[in-house]
């Protein structure tokens, strides 16, 4: 789609949409030509370290939401058992009780970021992987019991966007369903979003699936007999108007894809892969491969994979988001992908919250020089919102440490409920 077409489409709906939100089209049809990316844009990087800080607001905490990314590949039981053994899981699901317990389990919420069956996600009925599959996505499920699950999709749930993707996508939600109402899968198996997701009087989540964009610009027909009957422009407009109307409350992009990342989906390449490419496949092929070694990491560098920060598809899919969610901003966009925990913050005040780390064999490095990074640590484990009574918002990051993930890192990211809209009407005045 061209910026032609965006004005076109701004022109049709003038009626019913304002003229900032009109704006967003342009890129926002444009964009999903290649939703299947995920990386970083151009973003505003902070001049000077922020330090941690505790939220200075009282009020006893009375919210709790996990975020988890990327536990498609954990420990499992012995076949017959429902027993959590993985370490992250099993650390989670003792998080989760104990928070449930403390504030009941309605107001605890586990969020499943993305890449939830590695590799292909959960085959059709029938299939010699399905099994596998299903007691994948039962250890996650038990993991986050007793509280409210919701599961994101993310590009290995689309088969890898491979051609079984949307079935793959279809029974992944289905299976889900199975362990309704205390667990969902937002947006629905396949669909594109947005669909709100409210934890309390403070804080919504936003929740989108890029892919599902994708699928519903290339394949509308078959798109909608499994979700709403819209078109993509309308799905974009959609999600734009999410972020006209907070009600009060902090708001949270959630999204498989993260927007800005520290890791090798940035483009973020050391000697080792230069001399060695061999171990980002097998870690122990220590084959060294001087100069020919290069062409892997400069060739994820320049873009050619599409699930990469340079890729530009990813990009376009990064600067859609920010035209949608522009001038109000967010508080928060978290996401998973990068099998790491990464905290950024950007000059103008947003959070950015990678929580891909939900697999111990899958963790993959990180660098701590970005501009942007508050924390960045290669080990597996999760993250920890927490609202208080007064609409501060905290943050806690958990990572393994030996058989169970402790406390690495916590920062205020609010000291209190969002200021009144009247007095939001820059981005700066949005996150002082």
């Amino acid at each position: 789609m061209t910026l032609a077409r965006g004005a076109r489409d701004r022109g049709e709906h003038a009626g019913r949409v304002r003229a900032r939100r009109g704006a967003h089209a342009t890129l926002a049809i444009s964009c999903v030509l290649a939703l299947g990316a995920c990386v970083p844009p151009v973003v505003v990087m902070r001049g000077d370290p922020v330090a941690a800080r505790d939220c200075a607001s009282g009020g006893g905490v009375r919210y709790a939401a996990f975020l988890i990314g990327d536990a498609g590949a954990p420990t499992l039981p012995r076949s017959g058992s429902d027993e959590v053994v993985d370490p992250v899981l099993r650390g989670l699901h003792d998080d989760v009780a104990a928070a449930a317990a403390a504030l009941g389990p309605e107001r605890v919420l586990v969020l499943f970021l993305g890449d939830n069956v590695y590799w292909d996600g959960l085959p059709t009925e029938g299939h010699r992987d399905r099994r596998h599959g299903e007691r994948v996505l039962a250890a996650q499920v038990a993991a986050s019991a007793p509280a409210q699950a919701v599961f994101l999709l993310g590009n290995h749930d689309w088969h890898a966007e491979g051609p079984e993707g949307w079935e793959r996508a279809l029974a992944q939600r289905r299976f889900l369903e199975r362990f309704a109402p205390r667990v969902r899968m937002l947006p629905p198996g396949g669909c594109a979003g947005p669909e709100r997701l409210d934890l309390g009087p403070h804080l919504r989540f936003v929740l989108i699936d890029p892919i599902g964009f994708g699928h519903l610009m290339d394949h509308y027909d078959e798109h909608v007999r499994a979700c709403p009957e819209r078109t993509v422009r309308d799905a974009y407009f959609d999600l734009a108007a999410e972020f006209d109307a907070p009600e009060g409350r902090h708001l949270a992009l959630a999204v498989h894809h993260p927007l800005i990342t520290a890791g090798p989906h940035g483009g973020h390449f050391g000697w080792k892969q230069h001399l060695f490419p061999l171990t980002d496949f097998w870690p122990w092929a220590w084959v060294p491969l001087p100069v020919v070694g290069s062409v892997y990491p400069l060739a994820r560098q320049l873009g050619v994979t599409a699930t990469d920060a340079t890729s530009e598809s990813y990009g376009r899919y990064i600067q859609a988001v920010y035209r949608a969610t522009r001038p109000l901003v967010p508080l928060l966009y978290v996401g998973g992908h990068e099998h790491s925990l990464q905290v950024h913050r950007d000059m103008i005040g947003g959070y950015y919250l990678v929580s891909g780390a939900g697999s111990v064999a899958k963790i993959d490095r990180v660098v701590e020089d970005l501009s942007t990074v508050m924390m960045a640590t290669a080990r597996a484990g999760y993250m920890r919102l927490d609202v208080t009574e007064r609409g501060a918002l905290g943050l806690t990051v958990l990572a393994l440490d030996g058989e169970r993930p402790l406390p690495v890192y916590a920062h205020c990211l609010a000291d209190g409920a969002p200021a009144p809209r009247s007095e939001r009407a820059s981005p700066t005045a949005a996150h002082r």
